[in-house]
């Protein structure tokens, strides 16, 4: 009995040593090292060289699960699509990858990345988020699986061709508001001076809070430094007779004091309208804000009280 106790352990010690089959997550390995070549050469452009990442059979699917189409037939649409862009490349941060063995054997390669463009003629970039799912076989990739957000890439085209055929003075109006968004944005009070008059106005919900540039630009001190990550995004505009109705959503978190409050370390995430009065050279003169405080406050943990009693 004694024996065969130990025979048994043997067995289990054996066991225990041998390989429990390949590795089934990975950030390494020659399969990423083959999306990464892929990659590099998108951006490069050298698509002789991206073409031969993929087998013969590859079958590729981007935004859509049931129509997939060859890699000679991306690289096609590919090089349609990538024509009217200056630049383009994926962001060096944040990028992801990861290799994965699912439960039928296939290996799989995630890539996660922040794909960023500049049309021809235009002095603004974008960012659309890139997820891609590769399959990848003895070196070569035979299925792929991409998913992106076009409306981003077709919104932008649209708002650039609108700005080319747009009369001279809305061109004008539509690139300095632009400088504006991007002011704000980047705490960039010398852009926003580029595209303002000296004594632009602010108005908001009705209360003048500015009647020049240096006040303006203190404007843009107290909300920059209460949240240093500000960001403004203009999500639709119309332009008449020398004034630009725009809807906008500002982000941003409170790691800094405002309004001689201490830092709530909270994010926030509001809504608003502007209306832009530009003067005959397409520069900002009057803005008139409206937006909800209420809303703000909550989102930072700020309450209201009642009045106290008599």
């Amino acid at each position: 009995m004694k024996n065969l106790f130990y025979a048994a352990l043997v067995l289990l010690l054996i066991a225990g040593c041998q390989s429990q089959g390949p590795e089934r997550y990975s950030t390494t390995g020659p399969e990423i090292d083959v999306v990464k070549s892929l990659v590099a050469d998108y951006e490069q452009g050298n698509w002789e060289s991206w073409l031969t990442k993929y087998a013969d059979t590859a079958k590729v699917y981007h935004n859509n699960w049931d129509e997939g189409i060859t890699a000679n037939e991306l690289k096609e649409a590919f090089q349609e699509s990538l024509a009217p862009f200056s630049t383009y490349s994926f962001k060096d941060e944040p990028i992801f990858y990861e290799k994965v063995i699912d439960n039928n054997g296939k290996t799989w390669v995630n890539f996660w990345g922040v794909w960023q463009a500049t049309p021809t003629g235009s002095d603004k970039s974008m960012d659309v988020p890139v997820h891609l799912s590769v399959n990848v076989e003895d070196g070569k990739i035979v299925e792929e699986y991409g998913f992106w957000d076009g409306s981003i890439i077709q919104n932008a085209m649209a708002e650039l061709t609108a700005m080319q055929n747009a009369p001279e003075a809305e061109q004008a109006i539509m690139a300095n508001q632009a400088k504006v968004a991007e002011a704000w944005s980047n705490y960039d009070k010398e852009l926003f001076a580029s595209a303002a008059s000296p004594n632009v106005v602010r108005n908001a919900n009705g209360i003048r809070i500015a009647s020049n540039l240096e006040e303006y630009a203190g404007l843009m001190d107290v909300f920059h430094s209460a949240f240093p990550d500000f960001n403004v995004v203009v999500d639709s505009y119309v332009i008449r007779d020398g004034k630009s109705y725009l809807t906008w959503t500002v982000t941003g978190t409170n790691t800094g004091e405002f309004m001689g409050n201490a830092p709530t370390g909270k994010a926030i995430k509001t809504h608003g309208m502007s209306i832009w009065t530009f003067d005959a050279d397409g520069k900002a003169i009057q803005e008139d804000a409206y937006f909800d405080n209420m809303e703000l406050y909550n989102q930072l943990g700020y309450t209201v009280s009642p009045p106290a009693g008599e």
